[in-house]
């Protein structure tokens, strides 16, 4: 374990609990119920809300205590993976149209976080995606390109150049302008339920839903523990990485280990500082969080690693552990002229990804009257704000070219 510090998820930990709300004692009925406990759930409890929609959410666990209290909260045109690598995946129109839906879901949660009391430690960010690998130069410099062509605030970073900005090794980089943000996802998501329950909706946690009952045609049941029932006729199935075991698509999951250190005064060799993507494998990232500390997370492992039993027969264990020394010993090497740097909170959290990297949201053919919104990974926040607005498109009947990209089927790769 690194010295001294807790093992304890950073957000809740230095934040107090905004506000409670209770579980669900009686059976009730509503037009819109949204499943879930995170920000995925709460946006679209605030859009269907804000519509006028009935809307009830419920979530298993307190509000922000899922996987949103355990997410980064950059938000960015990188995130997770190159502009060039989903170019690759799904052919350049659809990903500049992701890279698009992304950028207005950034510009709308900075609008967002303006209007409420709380600006959730909103910070626009520039954001630098970089290879130490001369390997991968070339790759970055078509990355550069690509976004060059696409009017996006770029410049390339090169071996030459790095040196004056940062104080880690860069074979080749894309530094982007107002890119990027930085955010607190735990103040983020209760203020955000925050507004949907003065807009009307509903909120309810510490309260799962373990089946959906389909056999009415005029409504659905939401089957709840202590024996109590939601009855709606629409539902939004947005609880994190449960949701996949209604929609699935979820390609691989990881263990993603996380270090933030106590708060700092300077950056020293830390241009901006920026939001900070690796490219390769494995990925590392790195953030400035609104009190000024570092945040490092990365170094995936696979979920099997997870169990004690196979930890102990490649002989792994403490896993998570030799990943903290790992991220802080990186951490150091790559900022030798920050002082002062010590590591408080470290904890490993599960994440998941899709085969194209692109989240799950709408409907399925089978049902008509469910849709789901599984935002995973990196670029969680911006797809789950992406998302809020899509579903309601579709729920109001609004043709819309965009729910397509997402759509949990993927028409669109089994027809072209």
């Amino acid at each position: 374990m690194v010295v001294n510090a807790k093992e304890q998820v950073f957000w809740t930990s230095i934040n107090s609990v905004p506000a409670q709300y209770p579980w669900i004692t009686e059976n009730i009925e509503c037009e819109v119920a949204i499943i879930g406990g995170g920000i995925t759930a709460a946006l679209c409890a605030l859009r269907f809300a804000q519509a006028g929609y009935d809307t009830v959410m419920v979530g298993a666990s307190p509000i922000g205590f899922g996987a949103t209290s355990t997410a980064s909260g950059m938000m960015s045109i990188d995130g997770e993976q190159a502009i060039a690598s989903l170019v690759d995946e799904i052919g350049a129109d659809r990903a500049m149209m992701a890279v698009g839906l992304k950028s207005q879901a950034l510009d709308n949660i900075e609008k967002m976080c303006g209007e409420f009391d709380d600006n959730c430690g909103f910070k626009r960010m520039d954001s630098l995606r970089y290879t130490p690998d001369a390997k991968n130069a070339s790759f970055l410099r078509r990355e550069y390109s690509l976004r060059l062509h696409n009017k996006i605030d770029t410049e390339l970073i090169t071996k030459l150049n790095s040196a004056e900005q940062f104080t880690f090794p860069i074979e080749a980089g894309v530094y982007s302008k107002g890119a990027g943000a930085q955010i607190d996802p735990y103040r983020f998501v209760h203020a955000v339920v925050s507004k949907a329950l003065g807009e009307g909706a509903r909120i309810y946690e510490n309260t799962a839903v373990h089946n959906i009952d389909k056999d009415n045609r005029d409504y659905l049941i939401l089957e709840c523990q202590r024996e109590r029932q939601i009855r709606c006729k629409y539902a939004i199935v947005a609880a994190g990485l449960e949701t996949e075991e209604y929609v699935k698509g979820i390609d691989r999951t990881a263990s993603i280990c996380t270090v933030v250190t106590e708060p700092l005064s300077d950056f020293p060799g830390w241009r901006g500082p920026c939001l900070i993507y690796s490219e390769g494998s494995p990925m590392v990232f790195l953030t400035v969080t609104p009190d000024n500390r570092i945040m490092i997370s990365g170094l995936a492992n696979p979920s099997v690693l997870e169990n004690p039993y196979f930890s102990r027969l490649l002989d792994m264990i403490p896993v998570s552990e030799r990943r903290y020394e790992q991220l802080e010993k990186k951490l150091r090497s790559m900022f030798p002229a920050i002082r002062n740097i010590t590591v408080e909170y470290v904890y490993t959290s599960r994440n998941g990804r899709t085969e194209d990297g692109l989240p799950v949201i709408g409907k399925k053919p089978d049902d008509e009257r469910i849709a789901y919104a599984l935002c995973c990974g990196a670029d969680g926040i911006l797809y789950s704000e992406i998302a809020s607005r899509l579903l309601l498109d579709q729920y109001e009947g609004k043709a819309n070219r965009e729910m397509g990209l997402f759509s949990p089927g993927r028409e669109w790769r089994v027809l072209h």
